[in-house]
């Protein structure tokens, strides 16, 4: 088999890389860490003029007219320089989904937006009784006329402060349970009865409980059919598994092997040099390695308009929690400062991947659904669980 890489890749990585040099300052990364929004709007801006908040998207419709690959290494290497990808990311999940079932008008005002950066959509999934079971969804949209009345409230939504939209999950039927009688919804954030309330994560990131009291939403922002929303919100959740697997362990490993490489042990010889630090590196490049090829294997299966699973999805994250301790281990206590003291190992690059690993088990889905997912759909394996609990979501995105 042949990893070398294709000659396009390594063109559309130097442009990623000339455009961070330039975009992605030590302001910003700080500020990021400070403030956990997981949104820069200078950042997105400047991505909009290459086309890279859509990257998939023709150019006529304002994306970049990348492949699924080309497109994966651009946002490597802007996270990989410390730029924050997750709000152009989770607002593109929405954005597929109404381009390709919402309505002429609905797609004419919100999709050029989008694609210019100046469009931010969260995503209302989890409720404070449902955890991992969006399903579990018992805010309540009621038709009246041309409108709906929303009332409910949603959990660990990102960046809902920043929004201008949030793509809400409803339930229009009261007498449904499950994945039916629901309805796809994208709210203006700006309505009346909208009340938002911040929630700070172990993994340096802010989320929010957001509240909806009688908010009135127009028909002119349902996507998909009424009580019909199952398959716009398959299609979201399919999606954030396949963006889900750009697990930092890559970015971990990097930072380990540096800090073997600058740090003197008891016999004044580099750590890289002890064989027991020397396999730790290996295996965790190793499944560093493995992590990245099944990002490519998701690429490639979109490209050929195939399902990937959530393959990728499971083990990135979990191997990252695995190696984020491993390396906390290796490091010793020196390794929890955080990046806010001066004197921090690497930055505290170390105790920020703990934290930010133990979070990440829940994007795309927990690790018991996914298993779950994999077992039931790959292996043909009996249900673990009721057929209206089976699917999941991010409670963090």
């Amino acid at each position: 088999m042949d990893f070398t890489e294709p000659e396009n890749w390594g063109r559309i990585r130097r442009e990623a890389e000339a455009f961070v040099a330039e975009h992605v300052t030590e302001d910003m990364i700080v500020d990021e860490l400070a403030s956990g929004d997981g949104v820069n709007r200078p950042l997105m801006n400047a991505l909009a003029e290459r086309g890279w908040i859509t990257p998939t998207w023709p150019k006529e419709e304002g994306g970049a007219g990348l492949d699924a690959f080309e497109a994966g290494v651009v946002a490597d290497t802007i996270r990989q320089a410390g730029g924050t990808t997750l709000g152009p990311g989770t607002t593109l999940l929405p954005a597929n989904a109404i381009r390709a079932m919402g309505s002429p008008e609905l797609k004419a005002a919100i999709l050029p937006g989008v694609a210019a950066g100046e469009t931010l959509i969260c995503l209302g999934y989890t409720e404070p009784e449902g955890g991992s079971d969006v399903f579990a969804c018992k805010t309540k949209a009621v038709r009246d006329g041309d409108e709906w009345v929303v009332n409910g409230q949603k959990m660990f939504t990102t960046f809902a402060h920043l929004a201008d939209y949030c793509f809400l999950l409803t339930r229009s039927d009261p007498t449904s349970h499950g994945p039916h009688g629901i309805t796809m919804l994208l709210v203006p954030m700006d309505s009346p009865g909208i009340e938002h309330q911040a929630v700070r994560t172990m993994g340096y990131e802010r989320t929010n409980i957001v509240f909806y009291n009688d908010v009135r939403v127009s028909d002119f922002y349902r996507i998909g059919e009424a009580d019909q929303g199952l398959h716009v919100m398959r299609a979201a959740l399919e999606a954030e598994q396949n963006i889900a697997p750009a697990s930092r362990t890559a970015m971990l490993a990097r930072a380990a092997a540096a800090w073997a490489e600058q740090t003197l042990g008891p016999d004044g010889a580099p750590m890289i040099t002890d064989p027991l630090v020397r396999e730790r590196l290996a295996r965790l490049a190793i499944d560093a390695e493995v992590t990245e090829l099944l990002g490519l294997r998701v690429a490639f299966l979109d490209e050929l308009g195939a399902k990937p699973g959530p393959h990728a999805a499971l083990f990135g994250p979990e191997t990252y929690v695995k190696w984020s301790a491993e390396i906390i281990d290796m490091v010793g206590p020196e390794a929890m400062a955080g990046w806010n003291d001066p004197e921090a190992v690497s930055g505290g690059a170390f105790e920020w991947h703990f934290r930010s690993a133990v979070a990440s088990t829940i994007y795309g889905g927990s690790s018991e659904v996914l298993r779950s997912l994999i077992a039931e759909q790959r292996l043909g394996l009996p249900r673990s669980r009721p057929r209206s609990e089976k699917a999941s979501a991010s409670p963090v995105r």
